[in-house]
């Protein structure tokens, strides 16, 4: 979504759709390629509709910095996730909108995860960070912005019996930082340092923020990660790569994609 918004992947749908020609392959895929394509249609409405708030908004406040702020939001809700994501902040925005499109498919948030955060939110933050357009601060609040609305997202069907059940309302929306590349080398980046920080001020258990630990996990790294614990949420939890990644070998899983796991549910 990140790399080809919804305008990308639609494309593609619509063109293996039109391309189906054999009974079995209409009757078994089409399906699938119109539901690909009413879903970016739809992910895209939806968004649209965040922006023309957003402007709305901005018309009628007298405050000049939220006026501009909210500008900024029409105008970045206006171009993701129908468009690939050019900055952090747009990238961020496409991936809520993403997730929140299939918390309300599936209406929980359980197993609906962030995957490897701090590797495919990089790019951008980096881009951004080398022509001066953010800081390590403002991206900070962003994920900040972004941890605050997974915490505020749950079951809407979920029963008084069912939430005593679980210790509350709760949800499991793992993010998972550091670990390997799928060439072997150590993926530990600035951002990982970032996400970590970003989960600490707020005082809550959203995200379930997962550390993957291999043997060149960086020291510096390993004693940011024990800082964390040390506040007391259980936060983060550690994964050891160095049974992880044979365990899913030996299960028939190829190297670099066994390299490139990431994390689930709770």
């Amino acid at each position: 979504m990140l790399k080809r918004g919804c305008k990308g992947l639609r494309a593609e749908a619509q063109a293996k759709l039109d391309a189906l020609e054999d009974p079995r392959d209409l009757a078994f895929k089409r399906p699938f390629y119109e539901a690909a394509v009413i879903t970016c249609d739809a992910l895209s409405i939806l968004a649209k509709r965040y922006s023309d708030l957003a402007a709305q908004m901005a018309a009628k406040t007298q405050d000049p910095q939220r006026k501009k702020e909210l500008e900024e939001i029409a105008a970045i809700c206006a171009w993701v996730p129908e468009n690939p994501a050019r900055t952090l902040r747009e990238a961020v925005q496409a991936q809520w909108f993403t997730q929140l499109c299939s918390r309300l498919e599936e209406m929980v948030g359980g197993q609906v995860n962030q995957g490897r955060m701090d590797q495919y939110l990089y790019p951008t933050y980096k881009k951004d960070i080398e022509e001066g357009r953010i800081t390590p601060e403002a991206a900070q609040e962003l994920f900040h912005c972004l941890w605050l609305n997974i915490m505020q997202s749950i079951e809407s069907q979920m029963s008084p019996s069912a939430a005593k059940g679980r210790e509350g309302f709760s949800h499991h929306e793992t993010v998972t930082i550091g670990g390997q590349t799928p060439d072997g080398f150590d993926a530990t980046n600035e951002l990982s340092y970032l996400i970590l920080e970003s989960t600490r001020p707020l005082k809550c258990s959203y995200p379930e923020l997962g550390v993957r630990i291999h043997a060149n996990t960086p020291d510096k790294f390993l004693h940011a990660v024990a800082e964390t614990i040390k506040d007391g949420k259980g936060s983060p939890k550690l994964i050891n790569d160095e049974f992880e990644v044979p365990w899913f070998m030996s299960n028939g899983i190829v190297k670099r994609e066994a390299l490139d796991y990431a994390m689930s549910g709770c």
